[in-house]
């Protein structure tokens, strides 16, 4: 019987973890957060799942702790749920504690994530060359409250890709015993980075609706913050995506498409796809009160410098106008008075800068 070890406590984190238990796995979750643990912990280490999912109940971990190199000690497969941003700062306290035959699967790797937790394993030269895998993005929508999880509902087909691609048969192998949705892309890391739906989902309607989320009325993120205007500058986006994608050499569906195929929700454009997605109706915009509270919104600190960075660092490399996703990385700098581009997963960043555009596609 497999060991998983899974990094970050957070909404992805505590579903993965207890739907695991409930398969009858052996778990570990982890976090660098006291608080994020500590309601589990209190909680006897149970987690309750609730929602939209085949199993519901009580799923106590094996072990739930702050210490990192327990946490993985003897682990087949270690899952990384943390925010893409956060990537590098896990691969570098990981480094030392990966043993022989360890796998690690990103989830999701958003754009460049095997790329840039292997360049930074390497650098602090860890023991082993573990296989890296990145999933396209996770496998619930969901949302934690304590120690309870509610899945508000679960993709049909979740694509992943990993390097080196020798190891692959065997992670396929254990993903596929517990969550079968997870398949291989034919495209390999390319197929997984570049259909990035966060990066369209996520930023551009945050940042539009700022003020609302500043107003103190709730509201559904997907539903009522996706206005027509909004959703036709998110297809604006996907489209100089896809172009970025058929540069490199990759097909991709558009967003209406993937929303079709992930959920079943269908329209005509994108604002009728996701208000006749019944999987995102429930899920909460984040609300503050205080200026400073915008720092901490994973959908803008996460998806632009792991997302919409990249895209437009390769569209730079492949010669493709992105002007959309442009615009939406300077309003995102200028709003937190910061260099996304220079911070986030650019071709340095992600050691593809001295690479040829037939080197990259390669990959």
């Amino acid at each position: 019987m497999n060991r998983f070890a899974v990094i970050g406590a957070g909404n992805a984190g505590a579903t993965v973890a207890a739907h695991l238990k409930m398969l009858g796995r052996e778990v570990s979750l982890y976090d660098v957060i006291e608080s994020q643990l500590t309601p589990i912990i209190e909680n006897d280490n149970t987690i309750t799942l609730e929602g939209n999912i085949e199993c519901v109940g009580e799923a106590k971990i094996d072990l739930v702790t702050m210490d990192l190199a327990s946490a993985v000690e003897g682990a087949d497969l270690i899952i990384c749920t943390t925010a893409a941003h956060v990537h590098k700062y896990v691969a570098n306290d990981l480094a030392p504690h990966l043993q022989e035959g360890q796998m690690v699967m990103l989830n999701p790797g958003r754009t460049g994530g095997v790329l840039e937790f292997k360049k930074i394993l390497k650098e602090r030269n860890c023991p082993v060359d573990p296989l890296v895998v990145e999933s396209q993005t996770i496998l619930y929508a969901c949302r934690r409250q304590g120690a309870v999880v509610n899945v508000f509902g679960k993709k049909r087909v979740v694509r992943c890709a990993g390097l080196p691609q020798g190891k692959l048969p065997r992670f396929e192998k254990i993903i596929q015993s517990v969550f079968p949705e997870f398949v291989l892309a034919k495209g390999g890391i390319w197929h997984t980075s570049l259909d990035n739906i966060g990066m369209l989902f996520h930023p551009t309607p945050t940042l539009m609706n700022l003020g609302r989320m500043e107003s103190g009325h709730p509201f559904d993120y997907y539903i009522d913050g996706f206005s027509p205007s909004i959703a036709a500058l998110v297809e604006e986006l996907d489209a100089e995506r896809l172009e970025v994608a058929k540069a490199v050499g990759v097909e991709l569906p558009t967003a209406v498409d993937w929303l079709e195929k992930t959920y079943g929700a269908k329209g005509k454009n994108l604002y009728e796809a996701l208000q006749n997605n019944e999987s995102y109706r429930g899920i909460k915009a984040p609300m503050f009160s205080d200026v400073k509270d915008k720092l901490g919104l994973r959908y803008v600190i996460e998806d632009v410098p792991t997302g919409l960075v990249p895209f437009a660092e390769l569209a730079g490399k492949f010669g493709v106008a992105t002007p959309a996703i442009a615009a939406i990385i300077d309003l995102a700098n200028v709003i937190y008075a910061t260099d996304f581009r220079k911070n986030g997963r650019n071709l340095a960043q992600l050691g593809l800068e001295r690479m040829s555009e037939d080197e990259i596609r390669g990959l």
